[in-house]
């Protein structure tokens, strides 16, 4: 297993967390893999891979170690459930390690996997899926949860459904993101605008970045140069990313977002910048979060990013740090256009909870109570409200701690919402790609040609998917 996750990881590294895949069966309410028809036939019952009474022949408590890879406010609540299941029971001891990205983690999983050194539990991003199980390096959670009994109904079902492959549930859920529309509500008041309601539409973005420029803010909107935005974008149109129903009715060959939408959101954005009302900055290094700063510093009002970052940008764009008077408004992601509506929704994001298959029964048992305990929902309820991600549990939802939150910070409720919203179809089941990070490459290249460069925006969006092609057959040609 160490030579093939090695062969995989040498075909492609592991990028910035962002969007992944899902399952377009609709198996809402099956407990557990067991007897469940999915498109090729019945996924066995796996429990025998899982054996939950190893903890109890354990000699002591059995030390778990998970990577993990949250900062800020994120880390924060973290370590406090941490301690709290620490404290809650004598069988597992947990000990956290903050490998500081999702990339970090994957390097680090891949030089230390099959040694005494690998973790027991670990945090990947959402792009990771197919590359994971071509390795067969982890042991799907569903083994898991069918040797305990799991009933898994009460996990959001697009999310269980994006993680899952075949039918089987490879990672436990736990921090689920979607990116959303920030906007300084002071700076709508300003302009005139209605603080309470943001744009729904690229043509109400390009409008009301037009007021608020007017008002003496130095743009409208910026625009990280992120390619998992334009993921995004096209599920919402109902438009698959790659082609072999989204990568899960075959192995994805090529992509499918060269298309009249993909073509507009290109368009829009070149003609936002080039007229001087948009800004844009790349997706990562020291300047990846220049979309929000730039709201603290006054310079813009509105832009996308992710849910998950929503409790560390609060702290710090309301904090009196900033030039500007900020407010911050959260509004679900604009339509490319009207008519789409209901057409698609957006993709699941953030990342999972994978347990290595490192050949020790007590330690795999004892991380997989511990992500089970994190998945729990009112330990959801507490993830949500302390760091901006998405409860996985739709049961969490009804906690007071989130009602009382939402209730307060109604931002804190858009991602939610936006991801129980919109059409279950093949688009919204997500893509599963394995070199996902090379397609993401070729695409963040094209947006540097067309935003910085400004290329033509048929011509930049033809040579991404040509990019892309190469790298996704060159890595299935591996596997």
């Amino acid at each position: 297993m160490r030579t093939k996750l090695l062969a995989v990881s040498m075909a492609i590294a592991l990028g910035a967390a962002a969007c992944g895949g899902g399952d377009d069966s609709d198996d809402e309410g099956s407990n557990s893999t067991g007897g469940t028809t999915v498109p090729g036939g019945t996924v066995p019952d796996l429990s025998d891979q899982c054996d939950l009474d190893a903890l109890e022949s354990a000699s002591g408590p059995v030390e778990v170690t998970y990577w993990h890879a949250m900062t800020r406010a994120n880390e924060t609540t973290l370590i406090a459930l941490t301690d709290e299941f620490n404290a809650a029971q004598s069988d597992v001891v947990v000990s956290l390690v903050n490998q500081n990205s999702y990339e970090d983690n994957f390097t680090s999983f891949d030089s230390s996997f099959g040694t005494a050194d690998s973790p027991d539990l670990i945090q990947l991003e959402d792009t990771a899926l197919q590359r994971l199980v071509d390795a067969q390096v982890v042991v799907p959670a569903q083994a898991c949860l069918d040797a305990d009994g799991a009933d898994t109904s009460d996990f959001i079902e697009r999310v269980t459904n994006y993680y899952s492959l075949g039918g089987v549930l490879y990672p436990m859920p736990f921090n689920v993101s979607n990116p959303v529309f920030y906007y300084n509500k002071k700076a709508f008041e300003a302009a005139g605008l209605d603080p309470t309601v943001g744009p729904a539409t690229f043509a109400e973005v390009r409008d009301f970045a037009e007021q608020i420029q007017e008002s003496g803010v130095k743009y409208g909107f910026g625009f990280k140069r992120d390619p998992w935005v334009l993921e995004q974008f096209l599920s919402l149109a109902g438009e698959s990313y790659v082609d072999n129903g989204n990568g899960r009715i075959d192995r994805a060959a090529e992509v499918a977002f060269e298309t009249d939408t993909a073509l507009a959101v290109f368009e829009w954005l070149q003609s936002g910048v080039d007229d001087g009302v948009f800004v844009t900055n790349p997706a990562s290094g020291t300047s990846g979060f220049d979309n929000l700063l730039s709201i603290c510093n006054g310079e813009n009002a509105m832009t996308i990013d992710t849910s998950a970052a929503l409790g560390t940008a609060t702290e710090v764009l309301e904090s009196e740090g900033c030039k500007a008077e900020v407010e911050i408004g959260v509004a679900p992601l604009p339509l490319p256009d009207a008519a789409m509506a209901g057409a698609g929704g957006v993709l699941v994001g953030g990342a999972a909870n994978y347990l290595p298959a490192n050949g020790d029964a007590a330690r795999l048992a004892g991380a997989y109570r511990f992500a089970a305990f994190l998945a729990e929902p009112e330990s959801q309820a507490k993830w949500a409200a302390g760091t901006g991600y998405i409860p996985v549990r739709k049961s969490a939802a009804d906690s007071q701690v989130l009602q009382d939150l939402w209730a307060e910070a109604p931002g804190f409720k858009v991602a939610f919402d936006q991801l129980t919203a919109g059409a279950d179809n093949v688009a919204t089941a997500g893509p599963v790609i394995g070199d996902y990070k090379g397609v993401r490459d070729a695409l963040t290249e094209a947006l540097e040609s067309l935003l910085v460069d400004g290329a033509d925006p048929a011509d930049v969006l033809a040579d991404a998917a040509a990019a892309a092609n190469e790298r996704i057959e060159a890595y299935n040609n591996t596997v």
